[in-house]
């Protein structure tokens, strides 16, 4: 018998797991508004978001003012490209440093062990020389074998933290490595950072201009075709924290836009610590479901907020029951090797 994941035995249709632009988007010319990936104009409005309700969900979670990290903007629009698959914010409103900053008093922000980690360091020879982007304190360099490591980092106090760890990591940003490092690196890797990336074309381009012709490219993202895609008021998955969202479809994509190979695309395990938020989010986007509700990524309605209490407190009963490879579906990350040709 066919093995099928938790939120197809609850009903919800696989495709419904994604949040699917063709059935709940308005379609619009997006004026001045283009794929930040593959430069179409082929793209599709799928929500307007109020700034203001992103403020209200982030000064919560933080306990701080992050409304000057909008500036004026007051709506942003929420797109995805009918060519490349790639789901993006416009205006991409990116976090400052203080903005990122809020998140280190959180012990699960800089993780030592990842199971990104532990799947990337198969790809590492000890001969290789190895740059990671946006590394923080540099967890991932005490877990391969190589060691010429370089991390490069915009945080001064993850940077200090890296130097008295004795992992060499210098201040700033890739495209200005590129500049004087072409062909340099056997191995380049950014984990979870594209999706904080406004411009993830040049990005993409600069990580790839750093490798070795034969070398590796790796990247770990949220996977938009886990439980993440369903997602409501998500305040790490939103501007001013992530800018874009990543399907299986897209990350392919990029092999053909940039000349690359596809090595491999590696969905990861659900941790025990996800397990709860599974649960409330196909709790909840069944019983929106089920009353007609429009899927949203911000949904600030009273209904929405009782029926969220709802898919909480079914959450606590149903996360303990999420064992087995049967009944336990994908975790929220994955990671794909790419060979520069």
């Amino acid at each position: 018998m066919e093995k099928r994941s938790l939120i197809e035995l609850l009903g919800v249709p696989a495709k419904a797991a994604h949040l699917n632009a063709d059935s709940r988007a308005r379609i619009d010319p997006g004026v001045g508004v283009s794929c930040p990936l593959g430069r179409s104009a082929n793209i599709v409005l799928v929500e307007r978001i109020r700034t203001r309700h992103l403020v209200t969900m982030a000064n919560k979670m933080l306990a701080w003012d992050t409304s000057p990290e909008f500036g004026n903007v007051k709506e942003i629009g929420f797109y995805r490209c009918g060519d490349c698959d790639l789901q993006f914010f416009h205006p991409a409103v990116t976090g400052s440093e203080r903005f990122y900053k809020q998140f280190q008093k959180f012990d699960w922000y800089y993780k030592k062990n990842k199971e990104e980690y532990d799947f990337a360091r198969q790809f590492v020879r000890p001969a290789d020389s190895v740059l990671e982007i946006g590394c923080g304190r540099g967890a991932f360099s005490k877990q391969i074998p190589a060691k010429n490591y370089l991390g490069l980092e915009f945080s001064e106090d993850a940077i200090q933290a890296a130097a008295d760890d004795g992992v060499l990591v210098k201040k700033g940003p890739i495209d200005s490595h590129a500049f004087c490092n072409r062909d340099k690196y056997d191995f380049v890797c950014a984990f979870h950072v594209l999706e904080h990336v406004a411009e993830p074309y040049s990005f993409i381009e600069s990580s790839l201009a750093c490798v070795k012709p034969g070398g590796l490219l790796v990247y770990s993202v949220p996977s938009d075709d886990s439980f993440l895609a369903i997602g409501r008021n998500s305040v790490t998955n939103l501007p001013p924290h992530h800018v874009t969202r990543w399907s299986d479809r897209c990350l392919r994509n990029l092999a053909a836009i940039f000349g690359m190979t596809l090595v491999a695309l590696e969905h990861h395990k659900m941790g025990d610590h996800h397990k709860r938020a599974y649960a409330s989010c196909i709790i909840l986007d069944s019983l929106e479901s089920l009353i007609g509700e429009q899927r949203r990524l911000v949904n600030r309605t009273l209904r929405h907020r009782f029926l969220a209490k709802i898919a909480n407190i079914g959450a606590l009963l149903l996360q303990n029951g999420l064992r087995g490879p049967w009944v336990v579906p994908r975790g929220p990350s994955v990671t794909v090797v790419y060979q520069k040709v």
